[in-house]
């Protein structure tokens, strides 16, 4: 195989993936998990989401990582992604803003718009 039919391979196999998440998960939310992102906190963003899913018992919310985003001054960034609804990155989180988050935006679509990028 050559490298551009792996690469298409690969391409269809995240296709099919993500497809799964978006019809078990209509929520998603993504932390950043680059070097940089973790040198700013992001572990304890993605461990606060771990929590809050369970407290609450989000059982719609799917919570993953991502590299990088490529804007390493607005580190931690989280993404929220929503059926039918453009995806929102969020910049500079910690543990309390992403509680908002939860609260705002996936419960409640109210974006935040001073944290969005």
């Amino acid at each position: 195989m050559n490298p551009l039919e792996k690469l298409k391979e690969m391409q269809k196999d995240a296709q099919a993936m993500n497809a799964g998440l978006r019809e078990h998960f209509p929520v998603r939310v993504y932390v950043g998990n680059a070097t940089c992102e973790n040198a700013a906190g992001a572990g304890a963003v993605y461990s606060e989401l771990l929590k809050i899913k369970e407290e609450q018992g989000l059982k719609e919310l799917y919570i993953g990582q991502t590299g990088c985003s490529g804007r390493c001054d607005k580190e931690p960034i989280v993404q929220v992604m929503m059926e039918d609804k453009i995806p929102v990155k969020y910049c500079e989180m910690t543990p309390e803003k992403i509680r908002k988050v939860v609260e705002q935006h996936i419960q409640n679509k109210k974006i935040i718009k001073e944290w969005s990028l």
